[in-house]
């Protein structure tokens, strides 16, 4: 069977950025292992009995209501991911995954605060390991699931593009700056052209990768859209990536600019780009949603 051309391209581009910035190569191979876990993950999900999370949209809610998840796929696969954390992973994720794997109950647990966008830190508690690395079990788990589903969520287009990913849009009101789909957070801001609209800005769903169109001078954490608050950061190393700084809320969001570097992938240059996240909390900046790795 051939594989999904999105997580195709995303291994690839895993591996190409691997040889070209080798201080990060241990990091792009755990990714590419977890992305090996999640591809059939997001292929079953999207031939499953799961669709009942997806709901018409209706303007005040998200359209996927992950807290809706069928428990008997939820109870049968969550386990299974757990238990195949792959080799690459830190020592620290293979002790938590053990952990986990010796106590099912706290693995339900886990899962179902994080269905229902709450915090794991009773759960970490109760297994004494740290709540980020922990929560990287089951958002590496759901994030395909989501993904998957916001496919078959009704949407509107925008015209040109295919509903959702690159070139997609999530619709939704354009001022929000939650993901219109799940709720979720963005992870970074997306730039590109297109025939009608220069420099369009589109936000990136941290969870189900949707994008929605978001205005470019406004700070989607706290709406700042004054431009001596808003200054932008380049490095050298990372040409194609600026780092879109807020000097109201000191948060701060990595915009991969795809006129710059078309063969990017947002989700795994965001990833990639650690360094840009090591200089910013230098300078005192939060991260507006860290990655599926917790940085």
């Amino acid at each position: 069977m051939a594989r999904d051309s999105v997580w195709t391209r995303r291994c690839h581009r895993a591996e190409r950025l691997r040889t070209d910035y080798p201080h990060v190569g241990a990091l792009l191979a755990f990714y590419g292992d977890v992305l090996a876990l999640q591809e059939p993950i997001h292929a079953r999900a999207r031939k499953s009995d799961w669709l009942p999370a997806v709901e018409a949209p209706d303007g005040r809610r998200p359209r996927l209501r992950l807290e809706q998840l069928p428990a008997r796929p939820r109870e049968r696969d969550f386990p299974r991911f757990v238990r195949s954390v792959p080799a690459s992973a830190t020592e620290v994720l293979k002790a938590i995954a053990s952990r986990l794997a010796a106590e099912p109950a706290a693995m339900s647990d886990l899962l179902a605060a994080v269905l229902a966008r709450e915090p794991v830190d009773a759960v970490a508690a109760r297994i004494d390991c740290d709540a980020a690395a922990l929560d990287f079990f089951p958002r590496a788990f759901v994030q395909p699931i989501a993904e998957a589903l916001s496919t078959e969520a009704p949407r509107d287009t925008h015209p040109g593009g295919n509903g959702r990913g690159p070139g997609g849009d999530a619709g939704g009101d354009a001022t929000r700056a939650v993901c219109p789909h799940c709720g979720a957070a963005p992870l970074a801001a997306v730039l590109r052209d297109e025939p009608e609209i220069r420099g369009r800005r589109t936000l990136l769903c941290s969870l189900c990768q949707s994008e929605w169109t978001f205005p470019r001078t406004r700070c989607p954490a706290c709406g700042e859209e004054r431009a001596e608050k808003r200054p932008h950061h380049v490095s050298e190393s990372w040409p194609h990536i600026r780092l879109e700084e807020c000097g109201s809320c000191r948060t701060y969001v990595k915009a991969i600019d795809l006129r710059e570097a078309g063969l990017a992938v947002p989700v795994v240059d965001e990833l990639a780009s650690v360094e840009l996240d090591l200089w910013a909390g230098e300078q005192g900046l939060s991260k507006l949603q860290t990655n599926l790795l917790g940085m």
